[in-house]
């Protein structure tokens, strides 16, 4: 009775193996069409390059003299780049001449290095790829095909290679390798030393956030001492700020004073400039901003825990005691510390 059923058995295997034959089928006629499309933009455009490891093509190259992108020893690259379609449509920039080239520069956008983290499954294979045998201080144009803009095809030996669809789009990307570093934080200290010493008087950093036994990532510096005897504040008190907010690199992004505002081109008719209530507490955690009771980025918290009614400060902290991995809107990418000046005044 058993060997009635095997023709049936026999059919269902060989409809699924036809079924599987298809699918690759369809998948190589795809691959086919998209390297075609690729090798005829190379013909028409630059017609002497070559495709290199994967498949990307190096299509401009200027050598840095900065030391070599080691990726064994360097999971962050910084870089400012510019990504284009193939037709050379702009779909993001960091390059602050292009930004104001094509008229989408703002007063308080970012436009300078960016990080990728190239590692396996955090970064496309042919953006890892373009980064080899380059030094700091290099530039370079390569085209990346679209089935090198997964994550997934660059853990293909796991069998997770994903083929691109045919109406995928290649990438040209022009770039700057800026920096190399180990980790997100080594740049961000580096950073934040250079600003102390610049503006701040070179004052050392006072928080401990346990990273090789160093206290890192907080800075603060009175600009004008308190002028009152009893500086004491209960934690029920309400007092009044004017702050300006700053990234390292000098660009306001916020500010509550007017003036201010308007010197560095951030003045909106609509805002209104007054000095801010701050609702202080038993810790510096619970300290809140505005009737609303808006909790501000801890370093801006840090720096309130330091003051006197009266007094002026500058501070300045990584980004885990601001806006972190998220940034904020487009004047605060990701990883960014940042600076405020803060001045405790009187109620208005």
């Amino acid at each position: 009775m058993k060997m009635r059923y095997l023709p049936l058995v026999f059919t269902a295997l060989s409809a699924l193996l036809c079924a599987s034959c298809a699918r690759e089928a369809d998948a190589d006629a795809t691959q086919a069409a998209l390297q075609r499309r690729v090798s005829s933009w190379i013909e028409v455009h630059y017609p002497d390059a070559v495709p290199s490891g994967n498949g990307i093509y190096i299509l401009e190259d200027t050598p840095g003299t900065g030391a070599e992108w080691d990726p064994e020893a360097s999971l962050i690259a910084y870089v400012i780049e510019t990504r284009r379609t193939t037709d050379g449509s702009v779909s993001t920039t960091g390059d602050e001449a292009l930004a104001k080239q094509m008229g989408s520069w703002t007063q308080t956008g970012y436009y300078g290095p960016t990080y990728w983290y190239v590692e396996q499954g955090s970064c496309y294979e042919g953006v890892i790829e373009s980064l080899e045998g380059m030094r700091v201080g290099g530039r370079r144009k390569v085209l990346i095909p679209s089935w090198l803009l997964t994550y997934k095809h660059y853990a293909s030996t796991q069998g997770y290679l994903d083929h691109a669809s045919s109406d995928a789009s290649d990438m040209l990307l022009e770039f700057s390798l800026e920096d190399q570093r180990e980790n997100l934080i080594d740049r961000q200290i580096d950073l934040l030393t250079d600003f102390s010493a610049r503006w701040m008087g070179g004052v050392d950093s006072t928080y401990y956030n346990g990273k090789d036994g160093d206290r890192f990532g907080f800075y603060f510096s009175r600009l004008r001492t308190n002028p009152l005897e009893d500086a004491a504040m209960p934690s029920d008190t309400t007092v009044y700020i004017n702050y300006t907010g700053r990234r390292l690199d000098g660009t306001v992004f916020d500010t509550n004073v007017a003036d201010t505002a308007k010197v560095y081109g951030i003045y909106s008719a609509s805002k209104t400039y007054e000095p801010v209530l701050i609702n202080w507490a038993a810790d510096y955690g619970d300290i809140t901003m505005t009737t609303s009771k808006n909790t501000p980025v801890s370093g801006f918290q840090m720096a309130l825990w330091q003051m006197a009614p009266g007094e002026k400060a500058i501070t300045a902290f990584y980004s885990a005691l601001g806006y972190g991995s998220s940034g904020s809107g487009a004047s605060i990418p990701s990883y960014q510390p940042i600076s405020f000046i803060i001045d405790l005044v009187e109620q208005p």
